[in-house]
């Protein structure tokens, strides 16, 4: 279970956050002083949501006490003014938000801040900490597809310093593949999980290069390149990377040196980059958002993930293998499914992916008591009715205007919660994202924040 911290000086305000939090299965540990949260992150933990302090000081005094103490953990900062915000931004926050915080809003941030810490920890056996240990990951499906990505991984044994290249669908397994590459390699160092889009640019940028020892912090800070030497750096969705890290990233990948942020001599590091995304990344170079010599520099070697549903002879394999798993997480034998509901899984288009076959099992193997899952306890989305009757005027439309439209309606209809404004249109939410940017538009689907402020 996933452990958070709330700072929080007012009570009622922190008892309503914990009261969320749990409700959402976290465990929670609160406290109100700069002394007691520092204590308790020595016990352990995930997130830490920073709230209000006496004084208002004091939250970026403990921000900076918290990196030090732990410099992955994520760390959302409630600010009360923009200048608040920028600092917090400046010294490591994950989030920076205000308040009133919604439940959802609260809900949202929580689960991205703990996937990250989940990315950046995944490590091989031989971990940084020395404590933490990940099964090797087992690639299923004996389809031509992921035959052929098995044979280049193996082949890949022998080339170990080759940066790598994935591309596929969100949900089709992209981040199994970097981890299967860095298993089957030689490497001895740790497997590092990043997400561009998970972290605001300035956090981005701290997080990859590091620190250099400051006033304000004054051990500095090791980033994951650091952290990655002799492994493998994984960055998933590299194309949300902020242009201005892509170039510190390019040189790197050309001269395998760097610099931290605020420091004035090069480091080293042997670390192999694997990059991922779920986008046109030809597209991207012709919009801008993506460096062309960076792709090339990151294409030495590209593997391309088919999605399930031109796998689906796959899915029986499938099945077996996340039955087996979810087997020791629910606690009894799942020896399989019915017939008629393998028919159904064959069948189905899976818009999601592995991950939404995943999400289906674990959601019938909770809800049902039985050792074999029947067809009525699958929940698979059948499609969106279609139901438009759209002509196209002779005169023909502005399409960019009309995508922009559909965007701001659907961002309007989910109250600014992104990940259903993208269920509302059939996208992911790094789909959504990635258009939000192209026409510059808020949660709520107006003009964009002011710079410096970054929420969800």
């Amino acid at each position: 279970m996933d452990r958070v911290i709330v700072v929080e000086t007012d009570e009622s305000v922190r008892r309503q956050i914990c009261a969320r939090l749990r409700a959402d299965g976290h465990e929670v540990a609160e406290c109100s002083t700069r002394e007691g949260v520092a204590e308790l992150l020595r016990l352990g933990a995930d997130a830490v949501l920073l709230g209000r302090t006496q004084p208002s000081t004091a939250a970026l005094t403990i921000l900076t006490e918290l990196k030090a103490i732990d410099g992955v953990i994520p760390i959302i900062v409630v600010a009360a003014t923009p200048e608040e915000a920028l600092g917090a931004l400046k010294a490591g926050a994950f989030y920076v938000t205000r308040l009133p915080i919604s439940p959802d809003e609260l809900s949202l941030l929580t689960g991205r801040a703990l996937e990250a810490t989940n990315g950046i920890r995944r490590s091989k056996t031989r971990t940084v900490t020395g404590t933490e240990t990940v099964t090797e990951p087992v690639l299923i499906g004996e389809t031509s597809s992921m035959r052929s990505i098995k044979d280049t991984i193996r082949r890949l044994r022998g080339s170990p310093a080759s940066t790598v290249l994935i591309t596929g669908e969100s949900g089709s397994g992209k981040d199994t593949i970097a981890r299967a590459i860095h298993f089957e390699s030689t490497r001895e160092g740790p497997f590092v999980y990043v997400s561009p889009s998970a972290l605001p640019e300035q956090s981005l940028e701290s997080e990859l290069f590091g620190i250099e020892p400051s006033n304000v912090l004054p051990q500095g800070q090791a980033g994951l390149l650091e952290r990655a030497d002799g492994g493998t750096l994984f960055l998933d969705e590299i194309a949300d990377m902020p242009l201005s890290v892509q170039t510190k990233l390019l040189r790197f990948l050309q001269e395998k040196t760097f610099r931290r942020v605020g420091g004035t001599s090069d480091r080293v590091s042997e670390a192999r980059v694997i990059a991922a995304s779920s986008r046109d990344l030809q597209a991207a170079v012709r919009e801008g958002t993506l460096r062309s010599e960076l792709l090339y520099r990151l294409a030495v070697v590209t593997l391309e993930v088919a999605p399930l549903r031109e796998r689906l002879p796959d899915v029986p394999l499938l099945v077996r293998h996340i039955l087996s798993v979810l087997s020791e997480r629910v606690g009894r034998p799942l020896r399989g499914v019915s017939d008629s509901a393998m028919k159904l899984l064959v069948e189905h288009s899976w818009p999601g992916n592995v991950r939404e076959l995943a999400n289906v099992l674990e959601r019938a193997a909770l809800l049902s008591e039985a050792d074999v899952i029947e067809s009525n306890q699958l929940s698979l989305q059948t499609g969106r009715p279609s139901g438009v009757d759209y002509r196209l005027p002779s005169q023909g439309i502005d399409f960019r205007e009309l995508e922009r439209e559909v965007v701001v309606q659907a961002l309007r209809h989910a109250r600014g919660n992104q990940t259903r404004a993208a269920s509302l249109l059939g996208m992911t939410r790094d789909q959504i994202r990635y258009r939000m940017a192209k026409f510059g538009m808020s949660s709520r689907g107006d003009n964009p924040r002011p710079n410096g402020v970054h929420a969800v």
